[in-house]
């Protein structure tokens, strides 16, 4: 048996299967990395929601209109062109979209400067239109500014580094 860090006894093959203990890239992702990221996502979200809706019932409908508009614009200017979404599946499994259907055709390879202009503008905007809402409630705006880059952090320290998307901008796996 070989310990590992959760106090969990596993087999050998167990530890090698699992890709907790794997340095290597990250092929396939299982609906708890989704929770996971969900959950991780859910914080920002939910206190920008809670500042704006305490302020402004009609800005807070604006605010989920941002959130939910931002969701096929991604999925159609930066998933598509993912391994993940170009799996022959018909419905996407990633730690960002769990179970959606494929609208988009596959676009694999590189993004173009629009596409990665698109993918980065969206994301901006629903991060930065309740700013002036949070700014009026800073308990709620530190709340908002540590999840957010705890979000970062942890996509940034955990997924970047196993990414199996070479061409993604963020991508920082070390390529052998």
């Amino acid at each position: 048996m070989v310990s590992w860090s959760y106090g969990q006894k596993m087999t050998k093959k167990e530890s090698e299967n699992d890709d907790r203990n794997q340095p290597g890239l990250k092929y396939r992702y299982s609906f708890p990395d989704f929770l996971y990221y969900s959950a991780l996502l859910a914080i920002p979200v939910v206190t920008a929601f809670t500042a704006v809706l305490d302020r402004s019932g009609a800005a807070s409908l604006v605010y989920l209109l941002v959130l939910l508009g931002s969701v096929p614009v991604m999925l159609r200017f930066f998933c598509t062109h993912c391994p993940h979404y170009c799996r022959d599946e018909n419905t996407l499994k990633c730690i960002f979209f769990w179970g959606l259907p494929k609208v988009f055709r596959q676009r694999p390879g590189s993004l173009g400067v629009m596409e990665k202009s698109i993918s980065i503008a969206a994301p901006a905007l629903f991060i930065l239109f309740p700013v002036y809402w949070l700014l009026q409630a800073p308990g709620l705006l530190i709340i908002y500014l540590l999840s957010i880059i705890v979000f970062g952090a942890s996509v940034r320290r955990n997924e970047c580094p196993r990414c199996i998307y070479t061409d993604c901008p963020a991508n920082n796996a070390n390529q052998q």
